[in-house]
């Protein structure tokens, strides 16, 4: 026997509350233990009756779901998943979710939506409440842990699992990947990073309204321009492609020495725009010149890419398991040993410079 995963459903539709109860308890690993019909309730719920994740929507009476996000996180931290709408405002009212602590979120149309696609979205949903359980959320460890200082985690030990020197390397091609607790971390590392005079590939797991929101986010914090990737654009230095949800990512040959990006809407997978197609895909054209990067995420999307990127002679950095919020998508490259680097979020920017500048 095992305990199941508890679950407290927050949200001010009596319909949404009731579907996602029904979605979330078909699984044999989850139970819901309690139902809010909006923010405060939720707050008091939480409280009272200890969930170990709570799924909360935005847009509700009494206390939205921000404010209701920020009483959890300061006086019972629990992890979050937020139900959020596919619009602008809710991309934009999701990211500070995330800086506010939620652990995750999931587009609320995508889950009470009675298409094809709710059955993966559903899928989608009880690997998220089960990695939230997992994750790195419990009492405020992840706040402090998000904000802590280079210094103190310099104290770490720091594994290189190729027994690789950490020196410059003829990098002409960053590929970076992510999934829960990306655009925090990503912001992070994008805060830190200089100018590399090499192009980057971003993926992180988002809807498609999300993406556009997001990389003019990491715009304003970056030194290198963030933009979301269209199809034909030429990889160009300083100039960071995130992937447009719902699409692939790849590279492909232009004119001369050029490189352009390709975007499309194949093939299918559960996780789009996804990782291990953008990394098989820098890995056949940059070979021993790609320098990948696996960050926090649930799952083990991007590990055969990163194969591919290792059997090519490029160099693998793997966000360690004390900084990642799920250590789901650097575990496997890690274990297997494919990852030249394991390194901490805060050490990330300083690894990335050393090898592509050698500074």
């Amino acid at each position: 026997m095992f305990d199941k995963i508890k679950v407290l459903v927050v949200d001010d539709s009596f319909i949404a509350r009731k579907y996602l109860s029904k979605m979330l308890s078909e699984s044999e690993y989850i139970e819901v233990i309690g139902k809010a019909k909006n923010g405060l309730e939720g707050f008091e719920q939480t409280k009272l009756l200890k969930p170990d994740v709570v799924t909360l929507d935005i847009e509700m009476p009494k206390m939205n779901g921000l404010e209701a996000l920020e009483k959890i996180m300061s006086e019972c931290p629990t992890p979050v998943i937020m139900i959020s709408t596919l619009t602008k405002d809710g991309a934009k009212e999701t990211l500070k979710a995330l800086h506010l602590g939620a652990i995750d979120y999931i587009p609320k149309n995508d889950i009470l939506s009675f298409k094809s696609t709710a059955a993966a979205a559903k899928k989608i949903l009880i690997e998220k409440v089960i990695s939230a359980k997992s994750s790195s959320v419990s009492l405020k460890r992840r706040l402090q842990r998000i904000s802590s200082s280079s210094a103190s985690v310099a104290k770490k030990s720091i594994s290189t699992t190729s027994g690789k020197k950490l020196e410059k390397a003829n990098i002409k091609l960053l590929a970076i990947a992510a999934s829960t607790g990306g655009p925090i971390a990503l912001e992070k590392l994008f805060s830190k990073l200089p100018k590399l005079n090499i192009p980057i590939l971003i993926i992180q797991h988002m809807p498609k309204t999300f993406t556009g929101v997001f990389a003019d986010s990491l715009n304003k914090i970056s030194a290198i321009q963030i933009k979301e990737a269209s199809d034909s654009d030429e990889l160009k230095p300083n100039i960071g492609y995130l992937a447009p949800g719902d699409s692939q990512m790849t590279v492909s040959k232009g004119a001369g020495n050029r490189y352009i990006v390709k975007i499309s809407k194949e093939p299918k997978t559960i996780y789009t725009p996804n990782a291990d197609i953008t990394f098989n895909s820098a890995a056949e054209h940059f070979k021993n010149n790609l320098l990948s990067v696996i960050m926090t995420g649930m799952g083990n999307d991007g590990f055969k890419g990163l194969q591919t990127a290792h059997n090519n002679g490029g160099l693998i950095i793997a966000q360690d398991k004390d900084s990642c919020v799920v250590w789901g998508m650097p575990r496997k490259p890690t274990q297997t040993g494919i990852a030249d680097f394991v390194v901490s979020l805060n050490e990330m920017p300083a690894y990335i410079s050393k090898i592509v500048l050698g500074e």
